[in-house]
């Protein structure tokens, strides 16, 4: 069997000998590059700044649902803020924004976690898994063979403490 090729963007052809099957076949292809799906994009700390001022427009705050009606496909999301600085309002703090305050009718209501049921269910996980990730805390929690219904779910301990890594800190720091 022999191959000839003239240049790269050429059809490659194949000849077979009559000989080797008892006739002769020409086979042709093209090369067509299969196209690359672009990576994650990667911001630096001053980009993610600058979205989030030029979002703002001029505005004294700007709250995360805001953020999202007016941020573009290629801008960074709410969440990428959060685990970068810790709080969307910590990212707040950076630019000189108003932090958003936990609302009016909800700054009185009482709930079943004290700030110390908060830090005690952190910290069980921490004894029972070797980890305080947000994603070990929940699988922990929500374990279908042992389902505990004695610690808040993740989305509180994040709501009431700020942020997940400023409720570890506190718990382990």
């Amino acid at each position: 069997m022999t191959g000839t090729r003239a240049n790269a963007d050429a059809p490659t052809r194949i000849r077979l000998s009559e000989r080797e099957i008892g006739l002769t076949v020409t086979l042709s292809a093209v090369h067509v590059p299969v196209p690359m799906k672009a990576g994650p994009a990667v911001y630096t700390d001053q980009q993610l700044l600058r979205v989030l001022i030029h979002l703002a427009q001029g505005e004294d705050t700007l709250g995360r649902r805001t953020f999202e009606q007016r941020r573009r496909g290629t801008d960074p999301s709410a969440s990428l803020y959060e685990r970068r600085f810790g709080s969307w309002n910590r990212a707040l703090e950076l630019v000189g924004l108003a932090v958003i305050e936990q609302p009016q009718h909800l700054q009185n209501a009482t709930t079943k976690w004290t700030q110390e049921h908060l830090i005690a269910a952190i910290r069980r996980c921490l004894a029972v898994t070797g980890s305080t990730t947000l994603a070990a805390y929940e699988a922990w929690r929500t374990d279908p063979v042992d389902l505990k219904v004695d610690v808040p779910p993740a989305t509180t301990i994040r709501f009431r403490m700020g942020s997940w890594s400023r409720a570890t800190e506190l718990a382990c720091g």
